[in-house]
């Protein structure tokens, strides 16, 4: 065979080579998009291959804190807690059950963190629960005022207030971080602090104080995936005698109803 031939032969031989490689190729292109195959990330996790959860077909709520928990000044007797718990039953169509509302007039941050470390009381039903709803703080500041205020310029000492701030914010974040630990899969919702005395000229910038709190609350909240926080503080600054009880320190019903509302907002 002449050198022309054996050009011709191997230009033929690559040629069907192509083809069978386009052939092949088109073939493995179809077969993948047809019968596609999982992408294996490095570090990926594999899924339980069990039946999935079955939905929850009920709500059960835990209540903790203060006086605000306990409904001090709504004459209804209902407090938020109830308002939420009706709120939510008619938005979901389930069950909403108050399993346990804990809370109790005047306590503060130390008490109710003493009550979380007992195993066999609050904790164990913020294990059962799927939403715990939760005030606190309000008495710290009202003691802290108490403490420092001047009796004969009725101003708060601003270093004193901001010397004393630390230590229950501290327990606060204690608080939040031993209910998220608790219950990881539970909504723990902390309603956030306003100023009961607002419509007091003179009492009046002692807003920055409780807005501090409530910056520090909201940022400590931020850090924790299953902790909501509730601001209140924008709810009783206009018309404030329409939403505040007769003793100038807790939500009348109408108070209570705009808390509760808000709280559903953020659980919805």
């Amino acid at each position: 065979m002449n050198s022309t031939g054996r050009l011709w032969r191997a230009v033929g031989l690559a040629a069907l080579l192509g083809t069978l490689l386009l052939i092949g190729g088109l073939a493995y292109a179809v077969n993948d998009v047809l019968n596609p195959k999982a992408i294996e990330w490095e570090g990926a996790q594999a899924q339980p291959s069990g039946p999935a959860a079955e939905e929850k077909t009920k709500i059960d709520i835990v209540a903790l804190g203060d006086s605000l928990t306990v409904g001090t000044g709504d004459v209804s007797g209902k407090g938020y807690v109830q308002l939420v718990r009706e709120s939510l039953a008619e938005s979901t169509k389930k069950p909403v059950n108050v399993i346990g509302n804990y809370a109790q007039n005047g306590y503060v941050t130390e008490q109710l963190l003493n009550d979380l470390q007992n195993p066999n009381g609050i904790a164990y039903a913020v294990g059962k629960a799927d939403v715990v709803l939760l005030t606190i703080g309000g008495n710290d500041l009202f003691a802290i005022g108490r403490d420092v205020l001047d009796s004969q310029s009725s101003e708060l000492d601003p270093e004193d207030v901001r010397a004393r701030l630390p230590q229950p914010l501290a327990r606060l974040e204690q608080i939040l971080t031993a209910l998220s630990g608790m219950n990881p899969n539970a909504t723990i919702v902390y309603v956030g602090l306003y100023h009961p005395f607002y419509d007091i000229p003179e009492l009046r910038p002692a807003s920055v104080y409780v807005q501090q709190w409530n910056d520090q609350a909201q940022q400590i909240a931020g850090r924790l995936a299953n902790v909501v926080f509730v601001p209140t503080f924008d709810l009783f600054q206009l018309n404030f005698a329409k939403y505040i009880y007769s003793d100038h320190f807790h939500p009348n019903q109408d108070g209570y109803a705009r808390i509760a509302a808000r709280v559903v907002q953020a659980l919805e």
